[in-house]
């Protein structure tokens, strides 16, 4: 007998959701399948012929994803055409595939933040609260992590992720707002896509937003704290949030992806981005 690894049965049920989805739907393949850290997409065209996205997730994830983006205005926010619970599947619309990687700061923080605002809309329900596990997530990391950020950094990043789960006036937030997940649609326009919706203050996206991970070296190197809070202050002011907020917002997750890149072993990051949780404490 030939064992199967696990691998090769989520490949075998994957293969199988995603040739139920198509015939569901009576879509055809359009290109090659798109691999994330925890879905797959794949360009689809619809039986009338329009281009469309199909997306696989598990079905928890997926489930509040068709929520969100439903809940999103579409001028802002890629559109859900359907959603299979029983498959996990999500029938997109398909933007293009310009996005905002590598665009000057200012422009991207402009966009981003402007996009943040247009998403802020009423809780739909469904989504889980963005404060939701994250003192006790801290607390895990510092542990395993426990000499890498000082103990003012540590004590800021608690009493934020404290704070998060206390203000009023909580709406609907991206949640990963970053630059790859900002393309134009057909008519030029500027709009968000895979989101990771949670409940709370679009103040949390200032972290995402503020500069992309394969440049915060260059900002280190050349703009240092002063930049950071120059670039935290144009994402409030256009966001149309607190300052001060946003930059505690910033600190606390630099914090927890700092001990969360060191558990795994990456000290460069790691090394990155616990300076940009110490420089915010400041």
């Amino acid at each position: 007998m030939i064992a199967v690894g696990n691998d090769e049965r989520k490949d075998a049920e994957l293969a199988e959701r995603l040739a139920e989805a198509l015939d569901r739907w009576r879509c055809r393949p359009d290109g090659g399948e798109l691999r994330g850290g925890m879905s797959i997409v794949v360009p689809v065209r619809s039986a009338t012929g329009a281009p469309l996205m199909l997306k696989l997730l598990d079905a928890a994830t997926a489930r509040m994803e068709a929520v969100a983006l439903r809940a999103f205005p579409p001028a802002a926010s890629v559109r859900c055409v359907d959603h299979a619970d029983d498959l996990g599947a999500l029938l997109l619309e398909r933007l293009a595939s310009e996005s905002l990687v590598g665009r000057p700061a200012d422009e991207q923080i402009v966009v981003q933040a402007q996009l943040a605002r247009a998403l802020a809309v009423a809780d739909p329900g469904g989504i889980p609260p963005l404060a939701t596990g994250l003192a006790d997530h801290l607390d895990r990391l510092r542990e395993r992590a426990p000499d890498l950020l000082g103990r003012r950094a540590l004590e800021m990043s608690a009493d934020v992720a404290s704070v998060l789960g206390r203000l009023p006036g909580a709406t609907l937030t991206h949640g990963d707002l970053h630059a790859a997940n900002v393309h134009r649609d057909a008519d030029g326009i500027w709009r968000t896509l895979d989101p990771n919706p949670r409940v709370g203050t679009i103040a949390h996206e200032s972290h995402t937003v503020v500069v992309e991970r394969s440049r915060l070296a260059e900002l280190i190197r050349d703009g240092g704290r002063l930049e950071l809070v120059r670039r935290l202050d144009l994402f409030a002011e256009v966001a149309g949030v607190d300052a001060g907020l946003a930059a505690g917002a910033c600190q606390m997750r630099a914090a927890l992806s700092a001990l969360h890149a060191a558990d795994e072993g990456n000290a460069p990051i790691a090394e990155q981005l616990g300076w940009m949780a110490e420089a915010l404490a400041e």
